[in-house]
């Protein structure tokens, strides 16, 4: 697997909490990313803001599915995660309301040449 994807596995397993989680009272995302002919999955569970995260997982109210390139351009802020999706790059299923909580958990693209902040987060 990549080093930006696992480094943002690593970074979320670390992290511990995450205060702009704590709507979320329980629930798990299963990412699926495939590289070289595998799968590798991970499954990172949130209850209340606590990010816990395993490897090889199974299971999940929740899955995303992607290709490991898609998913190394999204974990290291090159890509929005949520455009990904839209163009086809990525694939979910299951929970809406945790998607739209998980976008929070990938950092932001680099701002291009002349687009100005609005604020908020990057979603």
């Amino acid at each position: 697997m990549g080093n930006a994807t696992q480094d943002f596995f690593r970074s979320l397993a670390q992290r511990g909490h995450d205060r702009r989680l704590t709507a979320i009272d329980e629930g798990s995302v299963r990412f699926e990313i495939s590289r070289d002919g595998r799968i590798d999955r991970w499954l990172v569970s949130i209850d209340k803001g606590d990010i816990t995260v395993s490897e090889q997982a199974t299971g999940g109210d929740a899955v995303v599915q992607a290709d490991g390139a898609v998913f190394d351009r999204i974990a290291s802020g090159e890509a929005y995660f949520l455009t990904t999706v839209l163009r086809g790059e990525a694939t979910v299923a299951g929970s809406p309301r945790l998607f739209a909580s998980l976008r929070r958990l990938f950092p932001p693209p680099p701002r291009s040449a002349g687009t100005e902040h609005r604020g908020g987060d990057h979603e």
